[in-house]
């Protein structure tokens, strides 16, 4: 590869790219490249780095460079190492050291020659571009901020801080993981955290609207053109990590994460809350991951490794709003100790509705009466607070579990006492997010609970006493 990386810089804000459509190129061995160009050493910069067999001409990175634009009024520069990011992949992995000085040796070029503060430097990179970011963050004091984008895993995963990005290599270091299954398995991101905050999005595997079946290759072929649809057969997860921080930039849906133990309590309820005394239970994914972390990493209260799990749409936007549903059975003397079944609910409230959330998209749940049991269900739509409530339940029988037949000597029948549904809303800048949006519905006419019979429905509504 050559040893001169090309750095593309545009113009900002509403004046786009100095001649529409093309960059500028700076060099930092030419000042004259920089002093003409757009570069202004007062404003935020924004790095895009692309990764293995990628270019800064790909669709991905026009699409951030126009959506960080009409955010703000920054310094966009794209990073062109497509001389060295080709195969063999062994060879880029070494060529992104290389590249990684490059970019260290601008951004410290640019401070010492034209007042570039590194602290209001953020770079973003992509697989191997998010270990680049890390080799460069190496290099430059006080550098703002790296978002990593799934970092690649082969010849990273496993090993010292030192050969791949980690919260060392930056003030603030926030990675989004989506396709964190083994190589051997073909997932080509990394899946233990290396970041001040780790997102897993749908727990950061695999991730909807991925599978083939679910989505032919050739609608998207014709949607998107050929580019995007060798994207999606390749590597579809993989490049989803692109997608979720695209969309965050100016999306008014808030991508809500929440530190958890692991992704099956999150889906439970275990970590909905925000109102913990620790400011870093919860975090904004995407863009604004800063806005909500950086007076807990500055306070000591934010502790790398840690997990921030949030679930995710199969298609664009892809940011959904989270509801946690939380049933408090009861247990009158005819009731079952247990029951197994599924459970579906809709959700109304005075500004829409929403039909048919499954409550058990991954087959029957266990309940026990006399207890409660949460579900964290999501949804495109915000309803604001909740009035009403359609709870549909069916019992399961399984042939493998002879204690779950149920004819003529046990009750299949659900006994409800209430329902309760929160919903995570997130405050102005600078403010945690809050779950102050909260429903307790009850059974119509203040009855203890509602008798529901297999494969039948009952109301609630916001009346209780």
């Amino acid at each position: 590869m050559e040893t001169q990386v090309q750095y593309q810089v545009g113009s900002y804000g509403i004046f786009g790219w100095k001649s529409g459509t093309e960059g500028q190129v700076l060099r930092a061995q030419n000042d004259q490249t920089i002093s003409k160009s757009n570069f202004d050493p007062r404003k935020e910069t924004k790095f895009i780095i692309h990764g293995f067999i990628d270019t800064p001409l790909s669709n991905w990175v026009k699409e951030m460079r126009k959506e960080l634009l009409k955010h703000a009024d920054w310094n966009i520069v794209a990073v062109d190492w497509a001389g060295g990011s080709l195969p063999l992949y062994t060879q880029a992995t070494a060529n992104t050291r290389l590249v990684g000085l490059e970019l260290a040796y601008l951004v410290n070029h640019l401070q010492a020659n034209f007042g570039l503060n590194p602290a209001d430097v953020h770079m973003i990179g992509h697989s191997l571009g998010a270990h680049t970011a890390g080799y460069a963050g190496e290099r430059i004091r006080g550098l703002g901020r790296i978002t990593g984008l799934d970092p690649a895993e082969p010849y990273f995963q496993g090993m010292p801080s030192f050969v791949r990005l980690d919260p060392t290599d930056a003030k603030f270091v926030d990675v989004i993981h989506t396709d964190g299954k083994s190589i051997f398995l073909l997932g080509y991101g990394m899946r233990q955290p290396c970041g001040h905050v780790d997102f897993y999005p749908n727990n950061g595997k695999e991730q909807p609207g991925c599978d083939l079946t679910e989505t032919p290759l050739p609608l998207t072929l014709i949607r998107d053109g050929i580019e995007e649809a060798s994207r999606v057969l390749v590597a579809c997860n993989h490049i989803r990590a692109i997608k979720l921080f695209t969309d965050s930039i100016n999306s008014k849906c808030p991508y809500v994460a929440h530190h958890c133990d692991s992704y099956q309590h999150f889906l439970q309820g275990r970590c909905f809350s925000c109102h913990s005394s620790n400011v870093s239970e919860c975090a904004l994914m995407g863009l604004r991951a800063n806005e909500t972390l950086n007076n807990a990493l500055e306070n000591g209260e934010l502790t790398p490794g840690g997990k921030y799990f949030i679930t995710t749409g199969k298609d664009f936007p892809f940011c959904r709003r989270h509801y946690k549903v939380t049933v408090d059975l009861a247990k009158p003397p005819r009731a079952e100790n247990w029951v197994q079944g599924f459970m579906r609910i809709s959700l109304h409230s005075e500004t829409g509705v929403i039909r048919n959330l499954d409550l058990t998209p991954s087959g029957y749940v266990k309940l026990q009466h006399g207890q409660s049991r949460s579900f964290v269900v999501t949804h495109s739509t915000d309803v604001g607070k909740v009035r009403k409530v359609e709870f549909y339940w069916e019992y399961d029988m399984d042939v493998l579990q002879p204690r779950s037949l149920c004819f003529f000597w046990c009750n299949d029948h659900l006994y409800v006492s209430n329902i309760q549904v929160e919903e995570m809303d997130v405050a102005t800048r600078g403010k945690r997010a809050t779950t102050d949006i909260m429903s307790k519905l009850c059974s119509p006419g203040n009855r203890e609970y509602a008798d529901i019979a297999s494969r039948s429905s009952a109301s609630f509504t916001d009346n209780c006493p």
